[in-house]
């Protein structure tokens, strides 16, 4: 069951990333509570900004690559021993440094497939899933950065306005425990 938690929020939008940047420093000086940030494209450094640790997606790529290997290594050892063994010039029927190039190909196939789907899974991009936009725009060109108002919303939006923001609102952040973004049925 997916829990959604409502919290009254601050919606910054910012039409220059280095704006972005140079207000998100400024929030952290204050210690203000950065919500969410939606960008149109990467913006290298935010991520240390925004205290975002490191992604465990490489984790996953191992666990799937240890799978295809497995995988393979029974396929072929089922395919030379069990189900077709031959003995061609007296060479061993399990010829296990011919499996090397089959055992990392499978492997490396593995581990991207698997990266993929848990990528798409985590990030809620899997198919029928309905992202949540707090500006239409920060599809396209605008830079959203969303706080945390906790009484201290006139702080926020005159903290924002000095750091070159376009435009900032109060507007309602939905948090879940469900990976990736909530249906837009839930926003409203």
């Amino acid at each position: 069951m997916i829990k959604v938690k409502r919290t009254n929020s601050i919606i910054a939008i910012f039409e220059d990333d280095d704006l972005l940047k140079s207000a998100i420093r400024a929030g952290n000086e204050k210690g203000f509570k950065v919500l969410d940030c939606f960008t149109p494209f990467p913006v290298h450094g935010i991520e240390k900004l925004l205290g975002i640790k490191r992604s465990n997606l490489a984790v996953a790529g191992f666990v799937f690559g240890c799978i295809g290997f497995c995988v393979a290594m029974t396929m072929m050892t089922y395919d030379m021993r069990v189900d077709w063994p031959e003995d061609i010039g007296g060479k061993p029927t399990w010829p296990l440094t011919s499996f090397i190039p089959i055992l990392f190909e499978w492997s490396v196939l593995f581990a991207a497939l698997g990266m993929t789907f848990t990528f798409f899974w985590i990030s809620g991009m899997f198919p029928g899933a309905e992202p949540v936009l707090y500006d239409i725009r920060q599809t396209d060109d605008r830079f959203v950065l969303i706080y945390d108002e906790a009484n201290r919303g006139e702080e926020i939006k005159e903290t924002m306005r000095a750091n070159g923001v376009v435009e900032v609102r109060n507007d309602e952040f939905i948090s879940h425990n469900f990976p990736g973004p909530v249906p837009l049925i839930l926003k409203k």
